[in-house]
């Protein structure tokens, strides 16, 4: 699930944004799909790897995922956007994508049972 996850971001975060429907029903809209995306890739990927009984705080599994995956994933992506067609750099979006990450974090260490569930 992480997995595919992943991909899906990739490959919306990169297609050319001429591609991309221009649906705006909300100002800010943008910024809350960049935190709720980077919500659950940072909750997703958190706990690749790790069993009911390894979530706990110390777990270096835990925040190497969380880094790798949920962290720099969202600015890399957000670099990369630099060189497609019709994408722009912002750094707010950076900002919105590691705050996503964080609150994904949060809600694995407090929730680890629904990763468990869908998984």
């Amino acid at each position: 699930l992480a997995l595919a996850w992943f991909l899906f971001l990739v490959i919306a975060m990169l297609t050319p944004g001429s591609k991309l429907p221009n649906v705006a029903i909300f100002d800010y809209q943008d910024k809350v799909i960049h935190l709720i995306c980077f919500f659950i890739q940072g909750y997703l990927w958190s706990g690749v790897g790790v069993k009911k009984h390894q979530v706990n705080l110390k777990n270096r599994i835990i925040w190497k995922n969380f880094l790798v995956f949920g962290f720099l994933t969202g600015i890399l992506l957000e670099v990369f956007q630099q060189i497609v067609p019709n994408r722009s750099f912002e750094i707010i979006d950076m900002i919105f994508n590691a705050l996503g990450a964080i609150f994904g974090l949060w809600a694995y260490f407090k929730w680890p049972f629904i990763k468990f569930i869908l998984e």
